[in-house]
């Protein structure tokens, strides 16, 4: 069963800010976990909940929680060079 694809927020701008090339490729493996919610691994510790997995030539990491059967929350679109910040999925604030 096809899924809604969600893009919080922060997810939303951090992919509006990149160039549109980039911005199709990831579209593109955004619309996999339409069928495919499992496509990434799972993440642990406080990452607990999530998934990640790479795109646009593996330069980017897409990480998102499977909310239901029905809706795929996006978190993050984020260059693989930037470094994760436990508080950011905590909700504390944008500081990678």
């Amino acid at each position: 069963m096809p899924r809604r694809v969600k893009l919080l927020p922060r997810a939303q701008a951090e992919l509006e800010a990149l160039p549109p090339a980039v911005q199709d490729q990831i579209i593109a493996k955004l619309d996999l976990l339409r069928d495919f919610p499992e496509l990434g691994p799972a993440m642990f510790d406080a990452f607990r909940g999530y998934r990640a997995f790479l795109a646009a030539r593996n330069t980017y990491r897409i990480v998102y929680k499977i909310i239901s059967d029905d809706l795929i929350e996006v978190a993050y679109v984020r260059h693989c060079a930037r470094q994760f910040r436990l508080r950011l999925i905590r909700g504390r604030g944008d500081r990678g």
